[in-house]
């Protein structure tokens, strides 16, 4: 079931993750240009066939810089494409769950049975006697309940199962949504799934030995 909430989303929007993600791109552009710089430099000062396997890794690892540089663009952009799609689809409200779809029909449901008894309540009436100046008893049928009190409750609970019928409209279609921006992010970390591969697929020299930092 999907559940979005309105701060959430502003407060990650709000956050570094999306500056990293630039900076990332950035960065990668500087060390790509740096590797260029030095494999071209390079060639006629460092020659021999190590020199030559040397600037093949690099150069194989400035291919994969240049795939990095893209996925983190695609995945910035994709993270603001998805969280725009639910921030749009929040609209006014503050947060949308599907799980509360059912107590809201609930709560709809209840308020019609409210509405039935209220109009019924409208109809109640009880026989009053009543003495006039002359001292005549009388006897008048007159209603139990103050009539404006009982329509004014009615007209509330009917404006409370417009908002519930609003919201049961929305949540309904929120799932669809949230699968949405799910589809739309999946793309994007597919991309990155593939850079970890072609990541791990380059080899260190045998000569070097690389420990965590």
């Amino acid at each position: 079931m999907a559940k979005i909430y309105l701060d959430e989303i502003d407060a990650f929007l709000s956050s570094g993750t999306m500056d990293c993600l630039t900076a990332d791109s950035k960065e990668g552009g500087t060390i790509n240009e740096a590797i260029l710089n030095f494999n071209d430099a390079s060639r006629f000062q460092l020659e021999g066939n190590n020199w030559d396997q040397y600037r093949s890794k690099l150069a194989s690892f400035n291919e994969a810089m240049q795939v990095r540089m893209s996925v983190a663009s695609k995945l910035g952009a994709a993270i603001q494409e998805a969280l725009k799609l639910l921030k749009d689809y929040l609209g006014d409200d503050l947060m949308l769950d599907s799980s509360k779809l059912d107590e809201y029909k609930r709560q709809k449901q209840n308020c019609r049975d409210s509405i039935d008894k209220l109009n019924a309540m409208l109809n109640e009436t009880t026989q009053v006697e009543q003495t006039d100046a002359n001292g005549v008893k009388t006897t008048v049928t007159v209603a139990v309940y103050n009539a404006g009190d009982i329509r004014a409750q009615i007209s509330l609970a009917e404006e409370t199962i417009t908002e519930l019928d609003r919201l049961i409209t929305k949540i309904e279609g929120l799932d669809a949504v949230y699968q949405q921006a799910e589809a739309i992010l999946q793309t994007a970390f597919s991309e990155v799934t593939a850079f970890q591969n072609q990541v791990s697929g380059i080899m260190p020299d045998a000569t070097f030995s690389y420990k965590a930092a």
